[in-house]
């Protein structure tokens, strides 16, 4: 499934936004086209003045003062002012009208094009961050997570996984979490992982409980921070 990514930046603060849904990038594209069109629309270009130049007076004839006709002038000035607004909503309406064509080639590839590999989604780079430790994706840190693990002081795995549970937990609002989850967070910030050893060391100790999966619709397993977890947490680490 094709993934469409929005990068906006301002400063030192970067924002991604991403999809799958095609239709939202669809539409995403016809909001900034229709304010794009408005804009132009309600900010015309400022008027260029109009200088009529004095013809020379004819020698057999005397010079006559005759007050300069501006009717003409502005008529053709707010045609020219129409026809611009025109020409730039055509211009964006091209523009995003080719963007959505590439888009709708992306989303649905010809027999050729299948051949082609997809970009290297994060989900990917952290599968890859897994089998190789060293490799270090490049992603905007968060500095709160960051401000908590630098608090205790550690650099104990079992005591990140510990953490970052706690974290999803409090500060994310998360009722469960997978060990992808855990791992995501960890990889994103300090380039650490965290196998199924030191988490199920954490769950025999009571800090980490499998929450059920009363539907059956889960494809992986989920968990939670226990009252020990908690404690261990604040008295522990």
């Amino acid at each position: 499934m094709s993934k469409y990514t929005f990068t906006f930046k301002k400063d030192d603060i970067i924002v991604e936004f991403v999809t799958t849904d095609k239709i939202v990038v669809e539409n995403q594209f016809q909001i900034w086209v229709d304010c794009a069109s408005d804009y132009t629309c309600t900010h015309p270009s400022k008027p260029k003045k109009v200088t009529l130049p004095t013809p020379p007076p004819s020698p057999s004839q005397p010079t006559v003062s005759e007050p300069i006709k501006t009717e003409e002038p502005q008529q053709q000035h707010k045609e020219e002012v129409k026809q611009e607004a025109e020409a730039e909503k055509t211009e964006v309406f091209d523009k995003a009208s080719s963007l959505l064509k590439t888009i709708n080639s992306i989303q649905n590839p010809s027999e050729e094009e299948k051949t082609i590999p997809e970009p290297v989604g994060f989900e990917a780079v952290l599968e890859k961050s897994i089998e190789n430790p060293t490799f270090e994706p490049t992603k905007v840190k968060d500095q709160v997570f960051l401000n908590l693990i630098h608090s205790k002081n550690t650099t104990d795995k079992f005591h990140y996984l510990v953490m970052t549970a706690y974290y999803l937990s409090e500060f994310e609002k998360m009722e469960r979490f997978s060990l992808k989850q855990i791992n995501a967070k960890l990889m994103q910030n300090l380039s650490e992982v965290i196998d199924h050893t030191t988490l199920q060391e954490a769950i025999s100790q009571n800090l980490i409980e499998l929450v059920p999966d009363l539907t059956g619709a889960s494809e992986v397993g989920e968990y939670r921070l226990t009252h020990t977890g908690e404690d261990f947490f604040a008295n522990k680490i």
